[in-house]
């Protein structure tokens, strides 16, 4: 099995990876440089969607061989008043037809990160990074005093998106 990925992230391709072996499969994975057709940093659940959605399809798109192709988009989304990181992750099949999709575990964003990112235009992890002073692009880290990564979130939302297509299809009739 191939699998094309929407990204040349290495942690999202780690986390792919390792979804993939928790999962039971050892596809070969191939990281596709696409464009996600949303701004960079999505700033509703439509566009986080969105993303997600057209970073599988257009990896499917520039592979040649694959079975699958698989997006994870991360952006800010508003409920109740407040703004959520979170990431969704969609998995298409050779037809390009929805084969998978889970979101991640939402986390508080800051009213001054959300402050910066509209009025800067910047990304929430690149400030998230400044003001906490990582090494890494990496909010999760920040928000919760390093107890929780992105790759981490990322992961197991990759795994849940899995559930349909390959854990347990029974489930899905």
């Amino acid at each position: 099995m191939e699998v094309a990925v929407g990204t040349t992230s290495e942690l999202k391709l780690r986390a792919v990876g390792n979804a993939f072996k928790r999962a039971g499969f050892s596809p070969m994975i191939t990281g596709h440089k696409v464009e996600s057709g949303v701004p960079k940093q999505p700033f509703s659940e439509k566009e986080i969607v969105k993303g997600a959605t057209n970073r599988a399809r257009n990896a499917l798109a520039k592979s040649n061989n694959a079975d699958y192709g698989l997006g994870i988009e991360s952006g800010i989304a508003s409920k109740g008043g407040k703004y959520f990181d979170l990431a969704v992750c969609v998995v298409v099949n050779q037809a390009g037809a929805m084969a998978g999709e889970a979101f991640s575990a939402a986390v508080e964003v800051p009213k001054k990160i959300v402050h910066l990112v509209k009025t800067k235009g910047l990304e929430s992890c690149a400030v998230a990074q400044k003001l906490g002073g990582l090494t890494e692009k990496d909010s999760l880290l920040w928000y919760t005093g390093s107890r929780l990564s992105r790759s981490q979130t990322i992961e197991d939302t990759i795994l849940l998106a899995l559930s349909r297509e390959f854990l347990n299809p029974e489930a899905y009739k």
